[in-house]
């Protein structure tokens, strides 16, 4: 009998490259933002791609937090592009990491991708999730709300709710009689039809003008001075401005938060229609359960339990919902 899907601990879900095989030009590009001595370098251990990720120090105390990736590995490189363009276009007063430099260097024929932000003293939520540290991401989604609004529309990427209807329903099958997924063994053919009858509206209810982030988890934020900040702007999207938000809010329910409570407490989704939050979420439960399902990824071995244990949360939360 398969095990229902373990918690994932998002500090440890990288296999990143190391700093001593990044080339020596791309090395002496990142250490010239700390007077060209590096004393320390921290891997991140947090994230699904294996690029290079790490905060840098010198012997002085000054700290970079840089990212590389070569374009012999044309997924990395082509998330730390977009990152690269995402971030240079980011208005002031959003809560992100300073962005010192973004460069594309060749070295031996192949393009490196290389960002450089100011490192940021803080730490990452959920361990466990507070009602402070929900409260915190709670305006920071806000005020990015607000800033994102005159973002350039060439930049904005496509619509999620439309990408995400790209995905094969996975109720469908349940409804024709298969057996549900070995992480959701309680999904039966009536939970399915009313999980396909919200996935079917979720195109009508995620759409919107709202520049999103597009990939937010307790990974992609520090908490610094009880202020939340925002990394890893590579799945930039438009859509309905609460989508950010409500995504997050299933990872802090095994922690005790009352998630419910917090779609009325935020002025981002109490006037939303419930229909809307509940389309929303089996519109990601579908993408979480289709990944989760998929093989696993060498270059990534947290990946696909990571698509499993949120299908799980998102499942869980649906369910109480429904009552």
């Amino acid at each position: 009998m398969q095990q229902e899907p373990a918690a994932i601990d998002y500090r440890r879900t990288a296999r990143r490259l190391p700093w001593d095989r990044l080339p020596a030009p791309v090395q002496d590009n990142i250490a010239a933002h700390l007077g060209g001595r590096v004393g320390s370098v921290l891997p991140a251990g947090g994230g699904f791609t294996p690029g290079f990720a790490a905060v840098l120090g010198d012997d002085a105390g000054e700290s970079v937090f840089a990212k590389a990736a070569p374009a012999s590995d044309p997924n990395v490189y082509r998330s730390y592009r977009r990152e690269a363009e995402v971030t240079a276009l980011m208005p002031p007063g959003m809560p992100v990491p300073a962005l010192r430099t973004a460069e594309r260097l060749p070295v031996d024929g192949v393009e490196w991708q290389v960002l450089v932000y100011d490192a940021v003293a803080g730490r990452m939520p959920g361990l466990p999730w507070t009602e402070a540290d929900v409260a915190a991401v709670e305006r920071a989604c806000a005020a990015s709300a607000a800033l994102l609004t005159d973002f350039p529309r060439g930049a904005r990427g496509s619509a999620l709710g439309e990408d995400m209807a790209q995905i094969p329903s996975q109720f469908q099958p349940v409804l024709d009689g298969a057996a549900p997924p070995w992480f959701l063994p309680g999904l039966d053919r009536d939970e399915a039809h009313e999980l396909q009858r919200a996935l079917e509206l979720s195109v009508e209810a995620l759409a919107g003008d709202g520049v999103i982030h597009g990939d937010l988890r307790g990974d992609n934020i520090l908490i610094a001075s009880g202020n939340a900040v925002f990394c890893d702007w590579n799945f930039l999207g438009t859509g309905a401005a609460w989508i950010d938000w409500v995504g997050l809010l299933p990872y802090t329910r095994p922690d005790g938060i009352d998630a419910d409570a917090w779609l009325h407490r935020s002025a981002l989704t109490r006037d939303v229609p419930p229909a809307h939050i509940d389309a929303w979420l089996a519109a990601l439960l579908n993408f979480m359960t289709y990944w989760g399902g998929q093989p696993e990824d060498d270059a990534s071995p947290q990946l696909r339990s990571h698509g499993r244990y949120t299908a799980r949360l998102l499942y869980d939360w649906l369910a109480a919902r429904r009552g």
